[in-house]
Parts: structure tokens; C-alpha cells; sequence
């Protein structure tokens, strides 16, 4: 049975000045929207089902932003008595309820939410990512590649959705790049906590990524005669800007460099040895 606030492959049941209709099965013949303009009966296509404002089934071809179970960032459009109303790409609009929101919501403003069915089986989203993604794993292991959405920031660092199902934090003195809310980028396991939380690097942790960050910084010494003015003080900003790594991984390639005699740090700025 085709599923709705889902994508469904479906067949072109009918077209017609009045439009396309598609087969839901047992759902019945259902509207198309957005349908495309050389549909023909007996197509086949990937559409999503959803309930309009006027609470009947509907299809889209359309690619909403969000989908049943998944995690996305979307935008406040309005705010009334019962919650706020977010932008999901389809003309109704996704309903964040009041007693679904970690914190105030802002019309305008854009936030990670998850979506799935309430009581009366209605799709709405929540900012309250905890209470449906784990924050343990017993299937991640340290040194996985994964995908992650940024969705929040604490004292300690940034909150982040891992592969759509799990929470896990990127430290701040882990940070390479500046972080933005919504953004999707790669990420790896770094380590899993004694209580089972899950700690996320966005930097590579392969030894030859370590060892060409070290060749990178010996490159730059020699093409700047000797003399960059960079240390192990700078501020991860202008760490970053040369050379767009983070100010930890920075500080480990500079400390063994300074052990095998190739530098020497001074309070700002690094130069080569002599040998």
C-alpha cells in the first residue's frame, strides 16, 4: 500500500484537461500536482503522497524538503495559536507544534527539525531531535566516515545529526571551518564515550592526512624563506585561512615537526631549523 509523507512509485492512471490522475491503489485514484507536461497513461514515476489543507490525499512530483522519519532545515513562515508553520517545498506547510519546540521558535528564522506522525497520524516536525535520534550506537565504531547535518550548538561544541539517526558533538577546538546551522558536510567518528555518546571530528583522521599536513607546513616555511608568521598561539581563524585546518591538528603537526628538529616555535611565528 503506497505510504503518505512518503515517496511512492506510481502509475499514470488518466490525463486530461482537468489533469493527471495517478493510482494510488488502494488509496484510490489521487490528484497529481506538479505533473509533467508529456505525462501519459500507464507511466510510471516517483511521486509524494501527502494530506492538502483540505485534508485530502494528494500527489506531487515535486521533491519535498523533508520526508516521514528524516531530519531537515527548514524556515518559519508563520506563527499562530497552535505552533509555527515551517517551508517544506509543497503548498501546505509543515506544522511545528508549540509543545514540540526545544526553545522559541522565530518567524524567518531557520531551524533543524524531524518529522513524524502525532496522534491523529498528521506528519509534524520537532526540534526536540533527542527524543527521536539515538545518542548511542551500537553499530558506529571509531574511524567511520558519516554524513552529518549540523543542527545545534552548546558550551562544548556543535550538536550534529549522524546519517539521520544518531546525535553525536563536534568539540569547538575540533573545528577546521567556521559552522553554520543546516549545513550537511562528511564527518567521522573520533570516539565513544565511556556512557556511550558519540564525539564527531570534521577532519580526517588518516595518517597520511596528518603526514601531508606536516610536509605542507615544511613547503610553506621554505617558500616564505624560512620564516612564516604563524605559531602555535594563533588564533584558529588565521590558522584556518592558510592552511584550513583546525588549530588542534595544527598545534600536533607543528609538535612534531619542533621533535624531529625541522622547526622552531616562537610565541608568533615559526622558522625553520638549522641543521
Amino acid at each position: 500500500m503506497p505510504k503518505l509523507d512518503q515517496v511512492n512509485r506510481l502509475m499514470i492512471a488518466s490525463v486530461s484537461p482537468k489533469g493527471v490522475l495517478v493510482d494510488a491503489k488502494e488509496l484510490g485514484p489521487v490528484f497529481l500536482r506538479e505533473a509533467p507536461k508529456d505525462s501519459k497513461v500507464g507511466d510510471s514515476l516517483n511521486v509524494f503522497l501527502y494530506n492538502d489543507a483540505s485534508e485530502q490525499i494528494t500527489a506531487t512530483a515535486a521533491k519535498p524538503l523533508v520526508a516521514l522519519g528524516e531530519c531537515a532545515y527548514l524556515k518559519v513562515v508563520s506563527i499562530n495559536e497552535i505552533g509555527a508553520f515551517l517551508d517544506w517545498g509543497l503548498p501546505k506547510d509543515l506544522l511545528l507544534p508549540y509543545a514540540e519546540q526545544a526553545y522559541p521558535v522565530r518567524e524567518g528564522a531557520s531551524y533543524v527539525v524531524y518529522t513524524y506522525l502525532d496522534n491523529s497520524g498528521r506528519m509534524v516536525a520537532t526540534t526536540m531531535l533527542h527524543h527521536h535520534l539515538g545518542e548511542t550506537s551500537e553499530t558506529l565504531k571509531v574511524g567511520d566516515r558519516t554524513e552529518l547535518l549540523i543542527a545545534g550548538k552548546s558550551d562544548l561544541g556543535f550538536k550534529a545529526v549522524i546519517n539521520g539517526e544518531y546525535l553525536g558533538l563536534i568539540y569547538h577546538d575540533e573545528l577546521s571551518q567556521p559552522l553554520r546551522f543546516g549545513s550537511r558536510m562528511k564527518g567521522w567518528i573520533k570516539n565513544i564515550r565511556e556512557d556511550g555518546k558519540i564525539d564527531l571530528s570534521i577532519n580526517t583522521l588518516d595518517t597520511q592526512t596528518r603526514d601531508q599536513l606536516e610536509l605542507r607546513i615544511l613547503k610553506e616555511l621554505h617558500q616564505a624563506g624560512g620564516r612564516i608568521e604563524l605559531s602555535d598561539k594563533s588564533s584558529p581563524e588565521v590558522i584556518f585561512s592558510v592552511f584550513k585546518v583546525s588549530k588542534k591538528n595544527f598545534k600536533r603537526a607543528l609538535g612534531k615537526l619542533y621533535k624531529q628538529h625541522d622547526i622552531v616555535i616562537h610565541s608568533n611565528y615559526i622558522e625553520l631549523a638549522e641543521k
